[in-house]
């Protein structure tokens, strides 16, 4: 990606990426609003890693990706719940990247 010219903002934020299985949607949305998140934007997601495939053609096999976009304090809240109550017992994948907010 070209960033020549882009102007840096001073409105840093955080994105937290949640990729889980499809089933923990409804408790997933529940447990990021609770973290202190305003709101996220969910997907269904299929694809491959070292767990196997994870393919939509598959009764019960799909995926969901959460997009939460915070500042750095509920992206720990937010991961911190996620991984905390799930991250041992159902395919999760969490992250946090920098990103920058409009103001």
């Amino acid at each position: 990606m070209n960033t020549a010219g882009c102007v840096p903002s001073p409105h840093h934020g955080v994105v937290v990426v949640v990729i889980a299985e499809a089933e923990l949607e409804s408790v997933l949305c529940d447990d990021i609003l609770a973290a202190g998140a305003k709101g996220y934007t969910v997907s269904e997601v299929r694809g491959r890693g070292n767990r196997g495939l994870r393919d939509d053609r598959l009764l019960l096999s799909n995926n969901v990706r959460f997009e939460v976009l915070c500042d750095e304090s509920t992206a720990r809240s937010v991961l911190d719940a996620v991984l905390g109550r799930y991250g041992r017992h159902y395919g999760i994948v969490a992250y946090a990247l920098p990103t920058w907010t409009p103001p």
